[in-house]
């Protein structure tokens, strides 16, 4: 009996050593469309990411642009 009673210790302490450490992310479900959860919703910063990937390529894009064009001298005035 103890070594049962031991057995069980052993086992519960050993699944309690095994979980995920630190922040617990809610995962996108697999079926259906639940309500959104505000800012904390994964599809949300899913979002929210893509977006600002999008708004800094083209950022750097129209940076890239401006660069590639060549220097225009002004026209001199006469005098």
């Amino acid at each position: 009996m103890v070594r049962i009673g031991l057995a069980l210790a052993f086992s519960t302490m050993t699944l309690a050593a095994c979980g995920l450490r630190g922040d617990l992310e809610r995962p996108v479900p697999l079926f259906g469309n639940p309500p959104n959860e505000g800012p904390s919703d994964p599809r949300t910063i899913k979002a929210a990411e893509e977006a600002a990937k999008a708004e800094k390529e083209r950022q750097d894009a129209e940076r890239r642009a401006q660069e590639a064009q060549p220097a225009t001298p002004t026209p001199a005035t006469p005098q």
